[in-house]
Order: C-alpha cells, then structure tokens, then sequence
C-alpha cells in the first residue's frame, strides 16, 4: 500500500540506574564500592533509504521507542550494550513537527541520516559520591529521561522526470516502455491510483521516471486524485508532459488545463523546466499527426516536443537519446564524514554544559521558590527520594552553589515586606507546617528550618 504522509511518536532510551555494591571478597574487610554507572540510552535515527518509496512501514507502528541503558553491574561491570533504534524512510522523506508543521528536517539523498531524539544518561554507581567527608555512600543516582517527539512525516518522490497528463493518455504504458517498472495498465481512466518510480538506463546512463495518477480540470481543488499527488512532481527535475494525439482538436485544451493546474497548485510546479510529447501515435496517419504537430508548433513556438507510439515503440529511441543526453545527473561523490559532521541535527533537551553561575532564583508565593538551571534539574531527577543520603546529596549541592544563600537573602527581605517574623522557622513553634520549599524542574524540595540563620 502506498502511504505518504504518517504521524509517529519517536521516544529515545533512558538510562540505566546506577548500583550500589560493594567488595566483599576473603582478606579484604572494607573493600568499599565495588559496582559501575547505569548506561545511557540509546538514539533515535531516519535515515533515507533509496530503495524504499512508501511510509506503510509506520502506517499501524505509531510509537517507537529505543532501547533502555542497562543498570549497573556488580564487580564494576557497566550496564548492558544496546542499539540505536534506525528508522529507514523512503529519500525525499520531510520531517515535520506534529504540532505546527515546521520543517526539522529534508532527507533528501540516499544514507542521508538525522539523529530526532537523543539518549538519556545513565545514573552513576556510589563510588562516584565519595569525598572525604563521604567516604562510604550508599545511594547511586536513577536514570535520567531521554527526549521525545511527535513528529509528521511527509514523503515527496524524488525523481529526474516526471510524467504527467490526463487520465488514460498513456502514462503508465510510456514508463513501462522506458524503464523497469510494471504498472497496472488498462483501457479506462485512473487505472494509475498510486505513483510509479522506474529507473530508465539507456547508453550506460541512468535516469529515474515518475508517473502519477492522471490530472484532470480542478486537479489542485481536490478533484479525481491529482492533488494527492501533485506534491510528488514538485521534487522532479523536468516534466515530461504526455498529450494524447488521437484526441485530437482536444490535445489543445488538454495540454491547457494541465498547465493551469500546476500554476494554481504552485510556482515551483508552473516554472519548471518541461518536455512535451504526443502519444498514440500509430492511431493516426501520417497527414493528420503532421497537422496537429504544426498547429501545436504554431501556437507553443517556444516548446520542445517529440511524438512516439509507446504500444509499437515507434520514435522511442530518438526520445530515450533525448532524455540522457540532456537530463542526467553527473555522479558526485560524497564524503560520507562529511554528511555525518554536517547533515546530523540533534535536539538536546539534557545539556548538561551550562555555567552554573547562571542558576537563577525567584519567589512565586507562600514561602515557593524555584531555581532553574539544566544541570540542577537533571540532578534532581536522577535523585532518589527514598533514600535520605541522596537528598542530602541534594542540600549539598544547593549549598556549594550558592542557591541557599541567594533564597536566605530574599526570604529575609520578604518577611520584612510581610511584616513577619521569623519564629515559625525553629523547633518547637508549633507551625510545622511551614517550611520554604524550591521548586525545581517538576520536584518540590523541603528546605530544613535549621538551615536558615533567621
């Protein structure tokens, strides 16, 4: 089934929990920590695939998700390995928001690849926290969380020639004469439903053809399939645009009406380069196919056009000479590091490289601050509650940065404002209740009462 456009969920892994062990071996009585880090999660990667031409693959999967960091391990072994989660899609695959629609991304080349969604770190293992006043800890952090995102996927072919024209002008014939593809053929309209990608060689040259689902008056407003797939011509290099001959006087319209769908559906579709050519023409003598093509040539004195007979393969070889000699590519060879170095985009939500001097503090109310700075909230979020020697790691840290005196200074200054007192901060005041707290990333942390000097 041929799908272009999906909406997807990309999750990257989390990591994995630091441990707390320690060395219990014969003759070694304090043997101390003896565990590893949790490791980190694992990427989420689209990378363009030449030799797909559908997003069906993600057509029922709407939630992908890397693998976890593993744990950490006993007798310092690191969590187990993993593997990034590879998303292949078709090249000329477009990348959006869910949400707003903004462009992300162009996969526009095969291998081309973009990292969507980064990796959570993996929680270090007690050994991390000793010091000298910490000699022997007994918490590890959790893991931190890894980035997702909706994101919408569009896919536009990316072909040398695009084959256009109305319904049953012999479109699906003429690229199955030229190339490698075996489309549905038949004697009524629409007998084309989805694009066709051929690959035409011809003189040791390569070309890649498109057909689409024929186009008919009203195309660009919904009418038969064309507006479904006028999108995919845009990516194509020419248009080769096919009349059909044994219509007659009505090739004159026909090619008018095409013309004027690709104006209204775009700019980019109204100047691009075209080739007319003028099919079925074994239905028609010599006199008469000479008679349209002089009219033709009269009325467009400034188009290229050729006449074939795709069903006998008259005139087909002067096309194909054509099309090579003027509409092939020269191969460039592309430094794939180069690609790695430079197409790559990541979205980091976890960057931990911010001077800490740059930790803010502000009052919401009732005795609430909150303190923002990336590298804080990710402590907090790898930190376990339950465990009171990690909260205290908590305190430590506020304290060396100096957010407790900046929160003392300003709870003093708004008591005063308030005209309170400070009575209700010490033991035995009977308003235990009330306690400053800082709110950080999502946490709400207590902050004892004895630690203020009031």
């Amino acid at each position: 089934m041929f799908i272009d456009e999906v909406s997807i969920k990309v999750i990257a892994g989390t990591g994995g929990p630091g441990l707390v062990s320690w060395r219990r071996e014969k003759y070694i009585p304090k043997g101390g920590p003896w565990g590893w880090d949790g490791w980190d999660g694992w990427d989420v990667y689209l990378l363009a695939d030449e030799n797909l031409n559908t997003l069906s693959e993600y057509r029922h999967k709407k939630v992908l998700t890397a693998e976890k960091g593993g744990k950490g391990m006993p007798n310092l072994c690191h969590g187990a390995n993993g593997e990034d989660l590879i998303l292949r899609v078709p090249a000329g695959t477009l990348i959006r928001d869910e949400e707003s629609r903004e462009l992300i991304y162009d996969l526009k080349t095969h291998g081309e690849q973009i990292c969507i969604v980064k990796w959570g770190r993996g929680g270090f293992w007690n050994a991390h926290f000793c010091s000298s006043t910490r000699q022997a800890p007994a918490f590890a952090e959790l893991w931190d969380v890894a980035e997702e995102r909706d994101i919408f996927l569009e896919l536009k072919l990316v072909a040398d020639i695009g084959i256009i024209g109305i319904p049953s002008a012999g479109k699906s014939t003429l690229i199955s004469k030229l190339s490698n593809v075996t489309p549905k053929i038949g004697d009524y309209p629409f007998t084309t439903l989805t694009p066709n990608l051929g690959v035409m060689d011809h003189k040791g040259k390569s070309l890649v053809l498109e057909d689409v689902p024929g186009l008919i008056p009203g195309a660009s407003e919904w009418k038969g399939l064309g507006i479904e797939f006028l999108k995919h011509i845009e990516r194509t290099g020419v248009l080769l645009h096919l009349l059909d001959l044994y219509r007659l006087d009505a090739v004159f319209q026909d090619y008018i009406d095409i013309r004027k769908e690709l104006e209204l559906f775009s700019d980019k579709l109204r100047d691009k380069q075209e080739l007319i050519v003028f099919s079925k023409a074994d239905l028609l003598d010599e006199e008469m196919r000479e008679h349209i093509l002089w009219e033709f040539a009269k009325k467009y004195p400034d188009k290229k056009f050729f006449m074939i007979s795709a069903a006998t393969g008259a005139w087909l070889e002067e096309l194909k000479d054509y099309l090579v000699e003027n509409f092939v590519t020269p191969t460039v060879e592309v430094d794939r590091e180069i690609i790695q170095e430079k197409e790559v985009k990541i979205f980091d939500l976890t960057d931990q490289w911010v001077d800490p001097k740059r930790v803010s503090t502000e009052y919401l109310w009732d005795l609430q601050f909150r303190a923002s700075w990336k590298r804080l909230e990710q402590i907090v979020r790898m930190t376990d509650f339950e465990n009171k020697e990690a909260v205290m790691r908590v305190y430590d840290v506020l304290d060396k940065m100096g957010v407790i005196r900046e929160i003392e200074k300003k709870l003093s200054k708004i008591l005063e404002d308030e005209g309170r007192d400070n009575s209700f901060f010490f033991e035995g005041s009977g308003e235990d209740n009330i306690s400053p707290r800082i709110l950080i990333g999502d946490k709400e942390v207590p902050l004892e009462k004895l630690k203020y000097k009031l």
